[in-house]
């Protein structure tokens, strides 16, 4: 089949984007191993990143091979994935705990005043300093939060790229096996007309 000259360079996207996401889903199957995890949640953590690199590699063979089931298989599972990631995300920035909205992946709340108060043991700074140092730490979690989540918009852009593209490719096969099927009935008739003429 023929690919147009974007179609090739999203080709290259859907072909990066699984290959990256293997990785990732690979090193986090291995993270159940770290001490101190819940078995509960590092036993659900390692079964949805199995089957998410799994999903990976059936998105990877699907670009490679052009075959758009195997695009789609890829791109459900890795939207579930963006969703967990992101609602990880924003469990940072929200004054309240969404973390039962997300089975899969640990939310994290960072108490700044703990943090500033490590930091002080033993130099016996005033309380103004333990104020401005929490604010700091609160400032720069936004940031980083901030940052994730415009990298995570970058991901769902890679990701509906690469899903419309599968269906771009299962429309184009599915027009040429149409075009086919034309072809053989045109010829069938064809040679009836013939056959009636003779």
């Amino acid at each position: 089949m023929a690919l147009t000259q974007e179609q090739s360079q999203t080709r290259f996207l859907a072909i990066v984007l699984p290959i990256l996401s293997c990785c990732t889903h690979t090193l986090l199957a291995l993270s159940f191993a770290l001490p101190g995890t819940e078995q509960y949640r590092a036993f659900w953590s390692l079964l949805f990143n199995v089957i998410a690199a799994g999903a990976s590699v059936l998105g990877l063979i699907g670009a490679v091979r052009l075959k758009a089931s195997f695009v789609s298989a890829y791109t459900v599972t890795h939207t579930s994935t963006l969703s967990f990631v992101t609602l990880a995300l924003i469990n940072i920035i929200l004054p309240f705990d969404t973390g039962f909205l997300n089975p899969v992946i640990p939310t994290w709340h960072v108490d700044e005043g703990a943090i500033c108060r490590d930091i002080d043991a033993g130099f016996g700074w005033d309380d103004e300093w333990l104020f401005k140092c929490s604010q700091h730490f609160y400032t720069f979690m936004l940031i980083v939060a901030w940052s994730g989540l415009f990298l995570m918009f970058a991901q769902w852009w890679a990701l509906w790229t690469v899903r419309r593209w599968g269906k771009e490719l299962r429309f184009q096969k599915l027009r040429a096996r149409v075009d086919e099927e034309k072809i053989e009935v045109l010829g069938v008739e064809s040679e009836f007309m013939r056959g009636d003429k003779a």
